[in-house]
């Protein structure tokens, strides 16, 4: 049994609460021991809803809680602190993404775990759609040929720009290339074997959200060379109509001397429309609802799948695994310090105009 801890329960972490307690109902082998939340009428709600123990602080959840393992679901500019403390304390850790928005603070973590020989844990969702899963697969098996280059995108309704990221007015925060980039970033450096990011033009643009008062770009575009001489292009909005029958469009392209595989991560086959919620184009890979035996609803998806994997992680060590022998099987904290140096070059492209050189 893996007692754990989650840290942060805003919108994303109320999945990391479904998503675990879910599991320790099914499944029995984790056993969620309490959170950490500083605002008191949410940490109120969340006790109450769960039935779990709320601690305004990660120290007090650390001392008091007494978890095996933890979910760092904070703002992204506070996991640095949180991660570090959690490592000396001799947690395993799971960090939602972007692992860092600052090199330093990305490697200053992946070296204290790799300094404790601890587990810590990148959650890089995409890695687990059965659809990027596939590609990947023909990728490492040759019927691409040799990448050349790939497409991304990802874009987001108005409403995210105006209700989500534009309220994150620390440094870059409110960038959708962080929010939203930082996704495809790890999916296609993940497909195509974890190649050093080599260089990094960017453009941010800004307009639409200007003209309401948030002082964020509404879109960036860079194009990142790699080590195995990919290029890759990613496109990143948060100005989309409301209107639009999803929240997100998104996708990605790879282009190999042998052929292509396109993957379309918002119409996946099912489009509808009703009185109650409009056209919709459910993306039933990444949550889908089945009923147990008993009635109860569950939910199940690469969102709580890469949650998962974390714990089947940590069980793996706490019978007496290896953490090099996971080496390549999980999204390591090396991985994200990478990741996080293209998300950095991106900004500093964008604001400099010029093209930016990603040192090893």
């Amino acid at each position: 049994m893996t007692r754990v801890g989650i840290i942060g329960t805003g919108t994303y972490g109320a999945i990391h609460l479904d998503a675990i307690t879910q599991r320790q109902r099914l499944v029995g082998d984790v056993e969620l021991v309490g959170f950490a939340e500083i605002d008191e009428n949410r940490r109120r709600e969340t006790e109450h809803r769960y039935g779990v123990p709320g601690y305004a602080s990660h120290g007090e959840l650390i001392e008091r809680g007494g978890p095996d393992a933890v979910t760092v679901v904070t703002p992204d500019h506070l996991h640095y602190r949180v991660v570090m403390d959690c490592l000396d304390k001799d947690l395993a850790v799971l960090v939602e993404k972007p692992f860092a928005t600052k090199v330093e603070e990305a490697e200053a973590m992946a070296g204290k775990a790799r300094e404790k020989g601890l587990l810590c844990q990148v959650d890089f969702h995409k890695r687990f759609d059965p659809y990027h899963m596939d590609l990947k697969l023909r990728i490492e098996a040759g019927e691409l040929g040799t990448v050349q280059y790939g497409y991304c995108w990802m874009e987001d309704v108005l409403q995210v720009g105006t209700s989500m990221i534009g309220k994150k007015s620390w440094e870059d925060q409110g960038s959708p290339a962080w929010f939203l980039g930082i996704h495809m970033i790890d999916l296609t450096y993940w497909l195509m074997g974890l190649p050093k990011p080599r260089r990094v033009y960017a453009t941010g643009f800004k307009g639409k959200l200007s003209s309401l008062g948030i002082d964020i770009y509404d879109s960036v575009k860079a194009e990142v060379a790699y080590a195995n001489g990919a290029v890759i292009t990613y496109d990143t909005s948060v100005i989309l109509p409301d209107s639009h029958e999803s929240i997100v469009r998104q996708g990605v392209k790879i282009v190999g001397t042998e052929g292509f595989m396109e993957v379309n991560s918002q119409y996946r086959g099912a489009r509808g429309c009703s009185t109650a919620k409009g056209m919709e184009t459910p993306n039933l890979g990444m949550m889908y609802r089945k009923a147990s035996k008993s009635g109860e609803m569950l939910k199940f998806g690469y969102l709580n799948d890469s949650i998962y994997d974390f714990f089947e992680n940590v069980q793996y060590l706490q019978k007496g695994g290896d953490l090099e022998e996971l080496e390549g099987r999980y999204a390591s904290p090396e991985q994200g310090v990478d990741t996080t140096k293209i998300g950095v070059a991106i900004h500093e492209s964008a604001r400099s105009g010029q093209v930016y050189k990603i040192k090893d």
